[in-house]
């Protein structure tokens, strides 16, 4: 989802590197990274798992101008391969405007590419993301390698279609700008064509409306002012009827009282039957029972809680971050 900053008037992408584990999605933004031509870039945060990591910073290609008089600033981020941070990678693919997907050419990784690009269109769709409208751009990478797929068997097994593919080898630095240009500009041209849609589709304006006048709403445009004759008040209420005293010493009445039975506290016990036990109710007074408990499925779900955990806090850094910055900017303006 684009951010629209009128305050200093930014616009802000969000580009998500995808892939199976250790495909070079982290290698792919450490080499951007670590360019020296890119400038106006924000701090890397970085969450590591056992055996990836979730990378994140943002930078603002000058290169790139304005669009409607807004600067653009890009957010690049990487998310886990690992089959069981499935929790993370969704919560990373919110909101994005794009999509590299960064396949491994091996031909043994084949699987694991088709695997790993049916588990970002589901997670797409799972953040309300059109996976046939987002910008999305294929990376083969690890071309260098030995065994690989040639790039025509790719497209075909990954049913590239017409995205733009680019051939790559991350850790050598070959085809990473080229990717991370052609991904921004898939995104910025996605951009321009929905502005355009919403200008072309806004209705027509009507004729004005002639009787909104100031102070006079449409209902009473036109009509009469009101009479300042008073109307007729209406019929005063009857009197309430009259309310007959009792003398409480007139022997002609006579006050019923209701006897108080009291209880005896030390009367004989009376047996409580225990309550039926509650299907599905757990006592829990209740004697502890041996239980069998799946170490390696809690395992599993502590290490999803942490990646969860961990990148929940990298979102607030980096939204830190960002404030941070606009209060720099802001106050520079304001000492003008």
């Amino acid at each position: 989802m684009v951010l629209i900053n009128k305050a200093i008037n930014e616009v802000t992408v969000k580009l998500v590197y995808y892939g199976p584990g250790l495909c070079g999605k982290t290698t792919n933004l450490e080499k951007i990274y670590g360019n020296p031509k890119l400038e106006n870039k924000g701090k890397m945060i970085s969450m590591s798992t056992e055996t990836d990591r979730t990378l994140f910073f943002d930078f603002m290609p000058m290169e790139l101008g304005t669009i409607a008089g807004q600067k653009v600033r890009v957010q690049l981020y990487t998310v886990p391969g690992q089959v069981f941070y499935d929790a993370t990678r969704k919560l990373v693919l919110r909101g994005a405007d794009g999509v590299v997907f960064v396949a491994d050419s091996q031909q043994s990784m084949r699987e694991s590419n088709i695997d790993s690009l049916e588990n970002l269109r589901t997670n797409l769709r799972v953040n309300r993301i059109d996976p046939d409208k987002i910008a999305l751009i294929f990376q083969y990478n690890k071309r260098d390698l030995p065994n690989v797929d040639s790039v025509d068997d790719m497209s075909a097994y990954l049913h590239a279609g017409d995205a733009p593919i680019v051939e790559a080898s991350a850790i050598g630095g070959t085809g990473v700008t080229a990717t991370l240009r052609a991904a921004i500009a898939r995104i910025l041209d996605n951009l321009k064509k929905n502005v355009d849609t919403m200008l072309h589709d806004e209705p027509p304006l009507g004729p004005p409306d002639m009787k909104q006048r100031a102070g006079v709403t449409p209902s009473s445009a036109g009509t009469p002012k009101l009479s300042m004759t008073a109307s007729p008040s209406p019929p005063p209420p009857p009197p309430p009827p009259p309310v007959m005293e009792l003398d409480p010493f007139d022997s002609a009445i006579d006050i019923a009282v209701d006897a108080v039975v009291e209880e005896d506290p030390f009367g004989a016990a009376v047996a409580v039957a225990e309550p039926e036990p509650i299907a599905g109710y757990d006592n829990p007074f209740a004697e502890p029972s041996a239980q069998i408990h799946d170490v390696d499925a809690e395992d599993a779900q502590m290490e999803e809680l942490l990646a969860n955990a961990q990148a929940l806090e990298a979102s607030l850094e980096a939204a830190l971050e960002r404030a941070r910055e606009n209060v720099r900017v802001i106050a520079a303006r304001l000492a003008r």
